[in-house]
């Protein structure tokens, strides 16, 4: 004989085993970036919740179930309680499967079979837990189309979770969540299969020092597990906020020592450490290549920088600075990099070797400097020089190309014409 079904009950056990689902899924993704303590910790706490939601899942589902005959449901304490077990070991296996940085489709396999194994021997020791008399009776065929459906599962589960990481940001929680919708539906499906198999006798009773009642195991054990599974999550995401701010002021300060080492801190320009650094990178680069590729090197100086601070104070001299980087980004707008070099220079990389180029560039810097302009109230015509170096005609090294880009090839008193731009 069998009974019938409470599909409120149904659909309650649906949403323990969804809610369980996505613990898995959470903790899977975010506790494959820890290490040590803390992560055997969150492992463990994952597992729990897990096992115990599955645990939950299948007695809200026996809670639907109305025993054939006005027969009653009890279950057996210990038995109730050992049938945790195994669920916990299974989802402690999949977490640990799941947060590995490589495995492959063998381990996934095998991980696959020991979590079904898993759960279906906590399926049917939850069952054996009734311990009725005549013992309940299966059908062979879908007790193991039951077994099948839970390795199946399992080994979805395992991809979609070891997957769910791979998702765009911006996805990540659709993808969950649908995730975790498909396997509570696996987790179910199995559950009730296994119901499906099983038959009960005329007559059959529970025995009587059962403790647990079915009648009381329904709604209120899917209400306690699902506040369990949501207070671990919030407790793990609380925890995780807290790492991740951690680990965020920790990129802040070596963003800011990075910035403080490569960057100039009035212009935001790359000093002159980061160019040479650059430089050197290019070089490197280069000779390991068949066919080298040329750059140059072009170098502008404030050839009275020191006067100007001196007459008309800092702020001036910083404000003039951050107008001549202004005009420079403005007029190189190819350069690979621009560094201030010193308080009073500054010196490009540009992708190109052609003449006509630095001519060209000269003269616009001609233009936009020849005419005074306002700084911080003064009037000021800015006297500045000009040079470049190439590779590999200039120089090999990193020091020679420099050397030779700070030789001074064009002042501001100068004309733009491309003999006294020549290479020497």
């Amino acid at each position: 004989m069998v009974g019938t079904y409470n599909w409120m009950l149904v659909f309650a056990s649906y949403c323990v085993a969804v809610i369980a689902s996505y613990t898995a899924i959470y903790f899977g993704t975010r506790v494959f970036s820890l290490s040590g303590g803390t992560r055997h910790f969150w492992l463990g706490m994952g597992a729990f919740c897990l096992g115990s939601g599955i645990w939950s899942m299948h007695f809200v589902g026996m809670s639907a179930y109305t025993m054939p005959m006005h027969m009653h449901m009890t279950f057996s304490a210990t038995l109730t309680l050992l049938s945790w077990v195994p669920a916990v070991l299974a989802s402690a296996l999949a977490l640990y499967v799941i947060t590995l940085p490589k495995v492959s489709a063998k381990t996934i396999a095998a991980s696959a079979f020991i979590m079904g194994t898993g759960i279906f021997a906590m399926h049917y020791g939850g069952m054996y837990a009734m311990q009725m008399h005549p013992g309940i009776e299966y059908d062979t065929l879908l007790v193991i189309l039951s077994g099948v459906i839970a390795v199946v599962a399992s080994g979805a589960a395992l991809v979609i979770c070891r997957k769910v990481r791979d998702v765009p940001p911006q996805y990540a929680l659709a993808f969950k969540v649908l995730a975790a919708l498909v396997m509570g539906a696996a987790i179910c499906g199995m559950h009730y299969t296994g119901m499906a198999a099983a038959s009960y006798p005329m007559g059959s009773q529970s025995h009587p020092d059962n403790l647990l009642r079915g009648d009381w195991m329904g709604i209120p054990t899917a209400i306690a597990a699902s506040i369990l599974l949501l207070l671990a999550l919030y407790s793990a995401y609380t925890d995780f906020r807290a790492m991740e701010r951690a680990r965020q002021e920790e990129r802040n300060r070596n963003e800011a020592a990075r910035q403080s080492a490569f960057f100039d801190s009035l212009t935001g320009l790359a000093n002159r450490s980061l160019l040479e650094a650059k430089v050197l990178e290019k070089l490197t680069v280069s000779a390991t290549n068949t066919s080298p590729a040329p750059f140059m090197l072009v170098y502008f100086e404030l050839t009275d920088y020191r006067d100007l601070w001196q007459r008309h104070g800092e702020v001036y001299a910083q404000a003039l600075t951050k107008y001549v980087v202004t005009e420079l980004q403005a007029q190189l707008p190819t350069a690979e990099l621009v560094a201030r070099y010193s308080g009073s220079s500054f010196m490009a990389i540009m992708p190109s070797n052609d003449l006509q180029v630095i001519t060209a560039l000269v003269q616009r810097l001609s233009s936009r400097f020849s005419a005074a302009v306002t700084i911080n109230g003064t009037a000021t015509r800015c006297n500045w020089g000009f040079g470049f170096s190439e590779y590999p005609k200039s120089g090999t090294n990193s020091r020679n190309l420099i050397r030779a880009a700070q030789r001074i090839r064009r002042s501001s008193n100068d004309s733009a014409s491309e003999s006294q731009l020549a290479l020497v």
